[in-house]
């Protein structure tokens, strides 16, 4: 009995061992997780957004985005890093003043560097426009944050359609719609609508649209960049008239063009880069001083030249040949040439293409350079940073290209050519080749 007793006992106790191994091991798991989770916590409670890109053109710089900069901060931004179209925009015109003028102006309202974006993409689709600003930023290797104003900042709403869009699963059905004469924004719209309206609200919206593909070029380029939407308020895009401080760039160009005050809704510290670029004659641009120009490089174009250029696409080529054919003015080109379906935006971004001869798989490659045209002393540091990590050769002194790959050097040298053209219908032009000649502009005490 004694033995069995003995026996019992021992298994007893290996039990109670057991037991007690068991229970410290669940409760040093249970600690840890919960000082992970703690941690983490903590980490998004403290997390910091370090460097924010910002995708512009600046066309000029106005109070809009200036406030911009400052909910960047706001939200955490330590530093801005804004990837601004050159001397010629989206639209399909003639930026409004020289693109270092703008980049200045810039860096003294709180960009820290300012990159150009390279005129193929700058010259593009909204597509094209958003994927080649946001892989440079991406290819810097420093940027955390990207900012962009959009008429709805919900989040989540915007990535839901960004990411469905981006899938590929409704390009039958968009191209189905679209076949049936409408733009291609119209095709889209329609089918979102009959998926979700609140989608097809959202699409309605012009600076959403750019908000939608900024987010499916960082789906494409599977960055981790964090995406920081900020509301536009005040103004709409392309409004007309002015809210107080606040006026679209459209209303402030026209004004700028027709010598009428722009002053109350300008930043007061670059005002003087605006008067200096008056009166020096570089401003303000616009296409029209070089409609004729255009007119008469387009007539010596054949139908199938065309088809070398961006957006031209399902026999457009005809069109845009007849039109130039038949029209004794570049505005009466465009008139003839759009329909409901090619917008005039895009007729007249075509004619821009083929007028500084872009050719279309320029935008279908990647940027090879990131060329700085403005930095502050925050700057510094950061291409210094940037330097380090960057996947493409970062820009500082225009005549190193010669040092980098044969795309780099073709497409500086389209830039040159670009620039110097642009120059020319200056009031007073500036010098020719100064693409190759003119460095950063540093802004010190920022």
């Amino acid at each position: 009995m004694s033995h069995i007793l003995q026996k019992d006992g021992f298994a007893v106790k290996i039990y109670i061992t057991i037991l007690s191994f068991a229970t410290a091991y669940y409760i040093l798991h249970y600690i840890t997780n919960f000082c992970k989770s703690f941690l983490k916590f903590l980490a998004v409670g403290s997390e910091k957004m370090n460097i924010c890109g910002i995708v512009c053109e600046y066309n000029p710089f106005h109070n809009g985005h200036l406030h911009q900069i400052n909910e960047a901060h706001k939200a955490g931004a330590d530093t801005i890093i804004c990837v601004m179209s050159g001397n010629f925009v989206q639209r399909g015109d003639f930026a409004i003043m020289q693109k270092h003028a703008r980049a200045k102006a810039a860096a003294i309202c709180g960009a820290d560097v300012v990159i150009e974006l390279p005129l193929p993409y700058a010259l593009s689709s909204a597509e094209r426009f958003a994927y080649g600003a946001v892989s440079i930023l991406e290819n810097l290797g420093v940027v955390t944050h990207l900012s962009f104003g959009a008429e709805c900042d919900e989040l989540p709403y915007l990535s839901e359609l960004a990411r469905l869009l981006a899938s590929g699963a409704l390009d039958n059905e968009i191209l189905e719609e679209y076949s049936k004469g409408v733009s291609y924004a119209a095709a889209r719209e329609s089918v979102m609508s009959r998926i979700n309206p609140n989608f097809a609200e959202i699409l309605r919206a012009p600076n959403n649209i750019l908000a939608i593909e900024y987010l499916k070029a960082l789906l494409r380029l599977n960055s981790e960049i964090k995406p920081i939407p900020i509301k536009r308020f005040a103004v709409q895009h392309d409004d007309c008239t002015a809210s107080g401080s606040f006026a679209s760039a459209s209303h402030i160009r026209e004004c700028m063009l027709s010598g009428k005050d722009i002053s109350c809704f300008i930043p007061a510290d670059i005002l003087d880069i605006y008067k200096d670029e008056f009166a020096c004659g570089h401003a303000p641009m616009s296409i029209d001083s070089a409609s004729a120009a255009i007119l008469s490089a387009l007539k010596r174009l054949s139908a199938d030249d065309f088809t070398k250029y961006s957006d031209v696409t399902e026999g457009l080529h005809n069109r845009l040949y007849n039109a130039v054919s038949t029209s004794f003015t570049l505005e009466d080109a465009i008139t003839s040439a759009k329909t409901k379906r090619y917008a005039h935006s895009r007729i007249r971004r075509i004619f821009l293409n083929a007028f500084l001869d872009i050719d279309s798989s320029l935008a279908d490659s990647p940027v090879p350079y990131a060329r700085v045209l403005a930095f502050t002393e925050s700057g510094r540091s950061i291409l210094k940073t940037a330097k380090k990590s960057s996947r493409i050769p970062i820009i500082t002194k225009p005549a190193s290209i010669k040092f980098e790959s044969k795309e780099a050097i073709d497409l500086l040298a389209l830039e040159r050519r670009s620039d110097d053209i642009y120059s020319l219908f200056m009031a007073t032009p500036t010098n020719q080749g100064l693409t190759l000649k003119t460095s950063p502009i540093f802004v010190s005490g920022k």
